[in-house]
């Protein structure tokens, strides 16, 4: 148990995760120290910066809860894209990028810490006025929110080192129990819920040909789903592309990505409520901003991820 405790602080809390990965794609999570205390910082730094910076558009007060402030939820258990530093501190590519945003908008960003499965409610009940935490664009969520795509990440599974259940692809995993985030699009994936038929389901796939269903075991946070993979209770984790990777380079040898068995590539989305078209133009207008001088790949560069970056705004 102490080594999977080793393997969740490195998930999340340990000072090497929240410094920035090298530019190479498959050594994600590869630290600098000189970018763990900026990312650590990044919040307040915004707040020092964006005071002084001239504003790229004007938000509506309406549109925000507190005058001046972005306030942001994210689920920050889903590194790199968002999770918590040695001192709990929000950090991360998602968090970076934000943070960027706000600056661009001359606000002082403040993250909050939030389920990714009660993140929409949050954001519609009036806990905070945008969402950046790997939100997949599905047609469900766009009923309820307005959704600007900003990155693009398939569905992959990690594993233990070795597979040792010899996973090659979706067949492989019937009759067999597998971990997700619950809320996410994995999860619904493997129950044919959300925005998937039940005929689309992977598990019920699996018994359309005869096989076992698939058992789904869902965790609140992302690195719970990886300490069910470590302590050998699931065959598999189910989880964003990003996250795999970061997952298998932080595992101190212990995982694997199942090669070749990448599902769905498609476009996640920061959220912003409905009637804040003044918050969510304005939001676009920046991040276009950042596509155009080229800061958002570099970005993305820092933290490993660039094969996800996207080339606009639009759908």
């Amino acid at each position: 148990m102490l080594a999977i405790a080793a393997i969740a602080a490195s998930a999340c809390t340990s000072a090497g995760a929240t410094a920035s990965p090298t530019t190479n794609p498959t050594a994600t999570a590869t630290v600098a120290a000189s970018a763990s205390s900026s990312a650590s910082a990044s919040s307040s730094a915004s707040a020092s910066s964006s005071a002084s910076a001239s504003a790229l558009a004007t938000v509506p007060s309406s549109d925000l809860i507190k005058a001046g402030t972005l306030t942001v939820c994210s689920d920050t258990s889903y590194p790199p894209q968002e999770f918590l530093d040695a001192n709990q501190k929000p950090t991360g590519s998602d968090v970076e990028l934000i943070n960027a945003i706000g600056q661009k908008l001359g606000l002082t960003v403040a993250v909050k810490t939030t389920d990714f499965n009660a993140i929409i409610p949050a954001l519609t009940s009036g806990t905070c006025d945008i969402i950046i935490s790997a939100q997949t664009i599905t047609a469900d969520r766009q009923k309820q929110v307005d959704m600007i795509p900003y990155f693009a990440a398939g569905q992959s599974f990690v594993v233990l080192k070795g597979n040792p259940d010899k996973i090659k692809t979706v067949d492989d995993l019937c009759g067999k129990t597998v971990a997700a985030e619950d809320g996410t699009v994995e999860a619904m994936h493997i129950g044919g819920t959300g925005d998937y038929k039940p005929a689309d389901g992977l598990s019920q796939q699996c018994v359309a040909k005869g096989k076992q269903p698939i058992t789904l075991k869902t965790f609140t946070a992302d690195t719970d789903a990886l300490l069910a993979l470590q302590a050998g209770t699931v065959a598999a984790h189910f989880t964003d592309e990003p996250v795999a990777g970061y997952e298998v380079v932080n595992g101190a040898g212990k995982f694997e990505m199942v090669a070749d068995l990448n599902l769905e590539r498609g476009p996640e989305g920061i959220s912003v409520g409905k009637n804040h078209t003044g918050l969510r133009d304005a939001v676009k207008a920046a991040l276009d901003s950042m596509i155009a001088d080229g800061s958002y790949l570099q970005l993305l560069t820092k933290w490993g991820i660039q094969s996800g970056a996207v080339t606009s705004t639009n759908p």
